[in-house]
C-alpha cells in the first residue's frame, strides 16, 4: 500500500491570511485571543491585523468575565469590531451598561468600523450618552436599543435626534424605550428601510415618516393625539407626496385613538401591500369604514392581519342592570365574511375567552 505523505508546506501555519480571517470571524475575540495569541509570531500578526474583523456578544458574561474581557480584550479589538451586544437581560444580577460607560468610561465613539450595535436595558441617561456618540459611527448599517423598564415611569421621555437616525449607512432600527419616544428634533432625512418602535404618539410618527424617504418596513406601537385639527390638516393630502413611495409594509399596534384618525393616517399610505393591526376598542367593527379605505386608498393591499380584541360587556357595580359596554362581534364576523372580503382572501373568525372576545380578519384565517 502506498502511504502518501503529507509535506510541510501544508501545515496549517502556510494557508494565506485571508483564510485565517474567514475561519476566525466565526469565532469570538475571547477565544481567539485565549487560544491563539502568543503560540508564535505569525498567529499574533494576523490577529493584530488591521484587516481582521471582530464580532463579539457580552450579554451572557458574568461579572468577573465581563471585567476580564473589558481590561484585556477590547482595548487590542476596539477599533476593529463590526458587531457588538452589550447590556444583560436580568439587570438586577449587575448593570453591564451602565459598568460599561460609567466605571469603565468606554468610548462608543471609537468603535468605528461598526456595523451592527446592540444594547440591551439601558437607562434613558445612558440614552443620551449612547446618542451622542453615535454621530461618530459612519459605518453603522443595524442598530436595536432597549431600556431598562424600571428606569422609566408614565412621565419618562426618550428624544431622538438626527444624531441616531441619520447615520449614512443606517438601514435597520429597532427601540425598545419603555417609554414614550419622541421625534420632533429630527429633522434630517436618514436612510432607514427597516424601523421597530415601542411606543410613540401618531403626530410623532408622522412627522418621523417625512423623513424617511427610504423606509420599507415600519412596525410601531401608537398611542394618543394632542392636536387633532393641527395634525389632520399637516397629514391629510400631503404625508403621501413627503414620505416613502417604498413603504409597502405597516405593522402597528394601536392604543387610545379614534377609528377616523387611524383612517386618515391609512389612508395617506397608498402604497401598502401588507397591513398588521391589532385594535382594542368596538368602533373598529365598522366594516364600512374598512371597506371603503380598501376600495378607494389601499388599492395593492394583499396581505392583512386584523385583530380586534375587546373587553366582553361587565355589569356596573353602581347599576347592576346596566353594561359598562357594548359591542355586536358576533354581528361584526359576519359583516367581515361577505364576497367582499371573502373575493380578497381574507376571511374573519371569532375567539372568545373568560373576559374578552378576538375578531381576526386575516389571509390566514381558516374557514368558520
Amino acid at each position: 500500500m502506498e502511504i502518501t505523505r503529507i509535506s510541510n508546506d501544508s501545515k496549517l501555519e502556510t494557508f494565506s491570511d485571508e483564510v485565517f480571517f474567514e475561519i476566525f470571524d466565526r469565532l469570538s475575540p475571547s477565544d481567539l485571543y485565549k487560544t491563539f495569541y502568543g503560540l508564535n509570531i505569525r498567529f499574533n500578526t494576523i490577529l493584530n491585523d488591521s484587516r481582521m474583523r471582530f464580532r463579539d456578544n457580552l450579554s451572557l458574561l458574568t461579572p468577573k468575565q465581563f471585567h476580564s474581557y473589558v481590561k484585556n480584550i477590547l482595548p487590542q479589538i476596539i477599533d476593529r469590531l463590526i458587531s457588538f451586544t452589550f447590556g444583560t437581560y436580568d439587570t438586577d444580577e449587575y448593570q453591564q451598561v451602565n459598568l460599561f460607560l460609567h466605571k469603565y468610561s468606554i468610548d462608543l465613539s471609537l468603535f468605528q468600523h461598526l456595523r451592527t450595535l446592540v444594547i440591551i436595558k439601558m437607562t434613558i441617561a445612558d440614552f443620551s450618552i449612547v446618542q451622542s456618540a453615535l454621530m461618530h459611527l459612519k459605518n453603522l448599517v443595524n442598530i436595536r436599543f432597549s431600556v431598562d423598564s424600571n428606569d422609566v415611569d408614565t412621565t419618562s421621555f426618550v428624544h431622538i435626534n438626527n444624531d441616531l437616525l441619520s447615520r449614512p449607512k443606517l438601514k435597520r432600527v429597532k427601540m425598545d424605550m419603555c417609554s414614550r419616544t419622541t421625534f420632533d428634533n429630527v429633522t434630517q432625512l436618514s436612510n432607514i428601510e427597516q424601523l421597530s418602535i415601542v411606543w410613540c404618539q401618531i403626530q410623532e410618527l408622522t412627522h418621523l415618516l417625512q423623513y424617511s424617504p427610504c423606509l420599507s418596513t415600519l412596525k410601531a406601537t401608537i398611542c394618543g393625539l394632542n392636536d387633532v385639527d393641527q395634525w389632520t390638516q399637516t397629514i391629510r393630502g400631503n404625508l403621501n407626496q413627503k414620505c416613502s413611495s417604498r413603504l409597502n409594509s405597516l405593522k402597528l399596534v394601536v392604543d387610545s385613538i379614534r377609528f377616523d384618525h387611524l383612517l386618515i393616517l391609512l389612508h395617506e399610505l397608498r402604497q401598502l401591500r401588507s397591513l398588521w393591526l391589532l385594535l382594542n376598542h368596538h368602533e373598529y367593527l365598522d366594516t364600512e369604514k374598512w371597506e371603503n379605505l380598501f376600495q378607494t386608498s389601499l388599492l395593492h393591499l394583499d396581505q392583512l392581519d386584523l385583530t380586534i380584541a375587546l373587553t366582553k360587556p361587565f355589569l356596573s357595580i353602581n347599576s347592576p342592570n346596566q353594561l359598562l359596554m357594548f359591542s355586536s362581534p358576533h354581528i361584526a364576523c359576519t359583516k367581515f365574511n361577505t364576497n367582499f372580503w371573502l373575493h380578497r382572501g381574507w376571511r374573519a373568525k371569532l375567539d372568545e375567552y373568560d373576559h374578552c372576545v378576538r375578531l381576526t380578519v386575516s389571509n390566514n384565517t381558516l374557514p368558520i
